[in-house]
Order: structure tokens, then C-alpha cells, then sequence
């Protein structure tokens, strides 16, 4: 098969497309055709070799996918050879021909979504879901901030919000994702680049804050959470966004004053949740109440281009790579 691979750490640029053995399943695994693989930051990261876990080259990136089984290792439940599915591989892999996926983690895919919806699901709407639901605790009538809203985390984020029927303020980069994020449930959207958004929310809210913060951008924006959020709100810290530093301010005197909690949150450590969140999610999908949104398809040898695209924040929703055009 053929795929993107990565030979050495560093740039998204290391990666070339080249002939690799496909994959086998094995007990409790799926062999899926990928039909698209979503691109996240997270892949950034490993790329960079700054990943927590041993990561082994030469490495294949992308743990979101949508496809066809092709075949199913033992103890592969009810899976079969054809059936449309979407799933995350944790090692991953995605950025290929040919992935394979843990059966705990691979759901069939609604007749009313396409692949590219598929890929654009796993990694952002779970992670949104156990932000808000298991961290958060976010309930009707409260107000989340949900930081980079036109982001793939961002954009499930504020659908996910409007289900538990909060208020939902979301930051943005340009007028029209401003608009875009409107059309997907912000109440309020706030574009940071001309305004301060910490001033934003105080007027928003009549100078209480907001009662969440979902943070995916901790580096630049963790300082002025602290000025952003309620007393007694809650900041969950999604991501650190693609800034090179992974260091930031605490503010440790505004942080006990309002008696702020703040939770850390990493999808890997919620893996044992993702059968159960899934489940949920996919009810909201074929309901009709939330979707998943793509901003751009691009081809398998095309990944470096996506993925510089991502950095330089040029997407609202998600980009997937298309293998088989």
C-alpha cells in the first residue's frame, strides 16, 4: 500500500509517500480500506517528536479514520468485509492506504454521512464530549467560553455546548469564521485579532465571566483566562495550540481568588469512555443535532500542504486526506 511517512521527527515536511506493508489485524482489530483520514494538531505533536510515548520510525500519522473492512482479526465482533465504518487507531497510522483499527473503537457509519464526516468525528467530538460532560460538568443556563471556534475541537465544542443548552461564546480569527461559527450555534463570537476578548466576555456577561472556559490554546491564552472566567468556573485546558513553547503563565493570585478549578484533558486517558461516548454521539448525528463539518479534502500526497494549512489557521471545521480519489 501506499504511505505518508515519516522518517524523521521534525517538520510535517519529513513526510513522504511511499510504498509500505500493509497492515494485518489482529485479535480484536479491523482491517479498514481508509476512505479518509482526519488531520488534527495532535499529529503535529507526535510528528515533532515531543510525543509522551515512544513513538517508532519510520511512522505513519493520523489516528482518525473512515473506511471499508477489508478484513477482521479473532474476537472482531460483529464486523464484517464491506462494512462502512469510522474509528480511531491510537498508535496511529491513518495517513494511508490501508489502517487498522481496535474494534472498542470502530463503529459503523450512518448511511447519512460520507466518509469525509466520518474522519472528522473521532478525536474532536470526543474530546469536546468528555470536556464538557466529564470535566466541565457544563449544565443548561451556564456560559462556556470555547477558545479557537473554528477549530476541529472548537467547532464540535460549541454544537455539543448548544445540546446541553448553554450560552456559548466562541473566539475566532477573521469575520467570516465569525460567521460560520454562528451558523453552527454561537450565541456570541468574539474575533481576537481586533478585540480583547477577555473585555468581550466581561461585557457579554455583565462582568460575572463566564462559568467555562474550554482552553485550546493554553499557551497564549491561559494568563487571561483567569480574568475571563467566574468565580468557582472551571477552565479545561484542551490543548496548548501550535505555538513551538508549551509553557505558559499561571496566574496563581486570581486563581485562588475565584477558586477556579482546572482540569487537564487528554482523550488517550479517556479511552475506556470513548465506547459509551460514541454511542451517544452517534444518536446525536443521525438526530439530526449535531454535524460534522469539513472544510477541505485533500490527497493522500498532499499531507504536508494540509497540515501547513492547519498551522497557519486557514480551516473552520476539519481536513481530511482522501487516499483513493
Amino acid at each position: 500500500m501506499k504511505a505518508m511517512r515519516l522518517a524523521q521527527f521534525g517538520s510535517p515536511h519529513n513526510l513522504r509517500l511511499e510504498d509500505s506493508p500493509d497492515p494485518a489485524p489482529r485479535a480484536g482489530e479491523v482491517l479498514v480500506k481508509v476512505e479518509a483520514a482526519g488531520i488534527n494538531p495532535a499529529d503535529l505533536v507526535r510528528m515533532s517528536g515531543n510525543y509522551p510515548l515512544r513513538l517508532q520510525l519510520p511512522y505513519i500519522p493520523g489516528t482518525d479514520v473512515a473506511g471499508t473492512v477489508v478484513s477482521v482479526g479473532q474476537g472482531a465482533g460483529d464486523f464484517g468485509a464491506g462494512d462502512k465504518v469510522f474509528g480511531r487507531s491510537t498508535n496511529g497510522g491513518g495517513y494511508a492506504e490501508r489502517a487498522v483499527l481496535p474494534v472498542n473503537e470502530t463503529f459503523l457509519l450512518s448511511p447519512s454521512l460520507t466518509f469525509a464526516e466520518g474522519a472528522a468525528i473521532p478525536v474532536p467530538f470526543y474530546t469536546a464530549q468528555v470536556a464538557i460532560h466529564e470535566k466541565a460538568r457544563l449544565t443548561k443556563g451556564e456560559t462556556v467560553l470555547v477558545s479557537a471556534g473554528g477549530g476541529g475541537v472548537g467547532v464540535a465544542a460549541i454544537q455539543l455546548a448548544k445540546v446541553v443548552g448553554a450560552t456559548v461564546i466562541t473566539t475566532v480569527g477573521s469575520a467570516k469564521k465569525a460567521e460560520q461559527a454562528q451558523r453552527i450555534g454561537a450565541d456570541h463570537t468574539i474575533h481576537y485579532k481586533e478585540i480583547d476578548f477577555v473585555a468581550e466576555v466581561q461585557k457579554i456577561t455583565d462582568g460575572k465571566g463566564v462559568d467555562v472556559i474550554l482552553e485550546s490554546v493554553a499557551v497564549e491564552n491561559f494568563a487571561d483566562d483567569f480574568r475571563a472566567i467566574s468565580r468557582r468556573g472551571r477552565i479545561v485546558i484542551i490543548g496548548t495550540g501550535t505555538a513551538k513553547s508549551t509553557e505558559t503563565r499561571f496566574v496563581t493570585g486570581m486563581a485562588l481568588f475565584k477558586e477556579v478549578a482546572i482540569y487537564g484533558m487528554a482523550l488517550p486517558n479517556s479511552a475506556f469512555q470513548i465506547p459509551d461516548v460514541a454511542r451517544t454521539l452517534i444518536g446525536l448525528f443521525e438526530a439530526g443535532r449535531v454535524h460534522a463539518v469539513v472544510h477541505r479534502s485533500y490527497p493522500l500526497v498532499a499531507a504536508a500542504n494540509a497540515l501547513q494549512d492547519l498551522i497557519a489557521g486557514k480551516v473552520f471545521g476539519k481536513l481530511v486526506l482522501v487516499p483513493h480519489e
